[in-house]
């Protein structure tokens, strides 16, 4: 499961998730301004509550919008 913590507005957001549509993976939005429980699990996944994180095995995650790291954790999973 892809899971993509963001805000409404952060442009590197738009980014990850327009990516991931493109490559048709399917993935969920985790809002850490609506809710602190994404936005509590956002901070325990990177140490931070930069956006976006992007986790794609509940492992590994991926910081901003890195297009090789992103196909990496994909092509492990």
């Amino acid at each position: 499961m892809v899971k993509v913590y963001s805000f409404e507005g952060c442009p590197y957001c738009d980014k990850v998730k327009k990516y991931l549509a493109a490559r048709g993976i399917a993935y969920e939005v985790h809002d850490i301004e609506e809710n602190p429980e994404d936005a509590a699990e956002c901070q325990r996944i990177s140490g931070d509550l930069t956006v976006p994180v992007t986790t794609i095995d509940g492992k590994n995650f991926v910081l901003g919008f890195d297009k090789k790291k992103i196909d990496e954790l994909l092509a492990t999973a």
